[in-house]
Order: structure tokens, then sequence, then C-alpha cells
């Protein structure tokens, strides 16, 4: 009888192992990464941070003189001054996991996430948004090509200070001079 216990203890010991080597579920087993194509990389939305639009956490920008928008001065042409009220959109490069099928509610709250990680630089770049501007005249940026170079150069100017994320475009939500 003490055999049997012997016997039994054995192959309830063979039984475990067997069981964990051969026969386990894939469940135990570690999920691999998810794998994109780089389509859907190309399409994922981008990390987007808006200058002179509250977005409700505090953040953006927003100017203390205007319901919404940045309002400027221009470079002056002659004895008037003018200005600009300005709402733009920064676009980053691709997030780290790209942000692959997510939803609209999804999104916003990265967005979010995304700009608080960004304002201890929020300064540098309204700085540089208000240099480049003020550094241009009404009748410069009345024309599309005009809004297509400052464009170009707010990209440069942004990216000069900041070290870590880059902008790759810029969006005029709202671009009115007067």
């Amino acid at each position: 009888m003490f055999k049997d216990k012997k016997i039994l203890a054995g192959g309830a010991v063979l039984f475990v192992a067997a069981f964990w080597f051969y026969i386990k579920p894939n469940y135990m087993d570690p999920k691999p990464p998810p794998v994109y194509t780089a389509e859907q990389i190309a399409n994922a939305p981008r990390p987007t941070v808006f200058l002179g639009k509250d977005s409700g956490g505090g953040h953006g920008g927003k100017a203390s003189n205007a319901p919404e928008g940045i309002v400027l001065n221009l470079k002056p042409s002659g004895t008037t001054q003018r200005y600009v009220k300005v709402i733009m959109a920064l676009e980053f490069g691709p997030a780290t996991p790209p942000w692959v099928g997510l939803t609209t509610d999804q999104i916003a709250a990265k967005n979010a996430e995304f700009a608080h990680h960004l304002e201890p630089e929020m300064h540098k770049i309204l700085d540089a948004v208000a240099y480049v501007i003020g550094s241009h005249t009404a009748e410069e940026l009345s024309t599309v090509e005009g809004k297509e170079k400052l464009k170009e150069e707010l990209i440069e100017a942004i990216n000069h200070h900041l070290h870590g994320e880059k902008v790759e475009k810029i969006y005029f939500e709202t671009f009115i001079i007067q």
C-alpha cells in the first residue's frame, strides 16, 4: 500500500510537469506586442496641441485679453498698427506606441495628457510664435504663400526650442488680421 502512494504521487508530479510544459493553455503565455502596418502608423492620429484655444485643461496658451485666440501685434507698415488673432494646432511627430484604433474621446484624452507633458515648454513655444508672427507685416501674411512661409518659420522656431518632441505640421484654425 505504501508503494501505491509513491506511485500515485510520482504520477501526479509527472502529470503536473507534462501539463506545465506541453499542455498548458496559450492564455498563460505572454501576449506578443501588436504589430502595426506602415499604413496604420501613417494614418494614426498624431499628438496635437492647440494654441489660443482652451481645451478644458487650462493649458494651450489661452490669451487673457481675448475670449478665444492669441492676439499679437504685427510688424507695422507705415504708421498703422495691425493685429492678428490666431488659433493654431501644432501636430507633433508620431506617438510611441502609435495611436492606432483609438476613439475620439481616447484621442482627446491622449492629447490632454500630451499637452500636460509639454506644459513646461509652453512659454518657449508661445515666445517663438509671438516673435515669428510679430516679425511679419499684414501684407506679407494676407496671401496664401505668406501663410505657408509663416508655418515653415514657426515650425523651425518652435523645434529650435524643443528638445524632445518635434512639430511636424501647423494648422491655422483661426487667422484674422485687423
